[in-house]
């Protein structure tokens, strides 16, 4: 038997780590996801973000209940320009169905055109979660890396289908997470006078 030990130099695994199951260590985020919020959460480097989420993706999935994704955006960091960074998401998103065991077959975004980023997210995550026989649950580590106007139409997209999800299906449940207070960004985009994007989140905020 392997003999487990304390890492830190990485997400940690069960198998092969000391770790706390994901639910003792951020009490109060299966509520929010059985609830169908939107949330954030933060905290500094090396605090167990990423193995948190990996272990809460894992125990979602595992209960059947969900479909649940982790899926990194460090992939999109300081790409502003929402031309490129959208299609950039929808590309981290479309490698995470690919290589999740329990979304074998299923495909994100595989005949949508790219060229408009407006709508594009929104679109691909609606038909993908129409197709799928559980709620979707997408867990977005590194969402603070998202820049400026590639940040706005994330966010609004996220948006226009929380607001419509009744009537068109959209993902059961979000949570951005990262080092900074994605929330924070109201500040400088009211600065700007483009308040709306920001509204994206539920009231709900857990700070890892």
């Amino acid at each position: 038997m392997r003999k487990k030990f304390f890492n830190i130099a990485g997400p940690c695994h069960p198998d092969r780590h000391y770790m706390l199951p994901a639910q003792d260590r951020c009490r109060g985020i299966r509520g929010l996801i059985d609830q169908e919020q939107y949330f954030v959460m933060h905290a500094a480097r090396q605090s167990g973000k990423t193995t948190f989420l990996l272990d809460l993706a894992q125990e979602l999935n595992a209960s059947g209940e969900y479909y649940a994704l982790y899926c990194s955006l460090d992939s999109v960091q300081k790409i502003s320009n929402p031309d490129e960074g959208i299609p950039a998401v929808i590309a981290a998103i479309r490698s995470t169905v690919r290589y999740c065991p329990n979304l074998s077959g299923k495909f994100f975004a595989s005949d949508q055109n790219l060229d408009d980023h407006t709508v594009v997210l929104k679109d691909s995550l609606a038909d993908f979660c129409a197709e799928l026989e559980r709620p979707l649950v997408i867990l977005f580590d590194e969402a603070d890396c998202l820049s400026d106007s590639t940040l706005i139409s994330f966010l609004r997209q996220l948006r226009t289908g929380y607001v419509n999800r009744y009537q068109i299906p959209f993902v059961h449940s979000v949570g951005l997470v990262g080092m900074r207070n994605i929330r924070d960004y109201r500040a400088r985009i009211r600065r700007t006078g483009r308040v709306s994007a920001a509204q994206v989140l539920s009231t709900q905020s857990e700070k890892l």
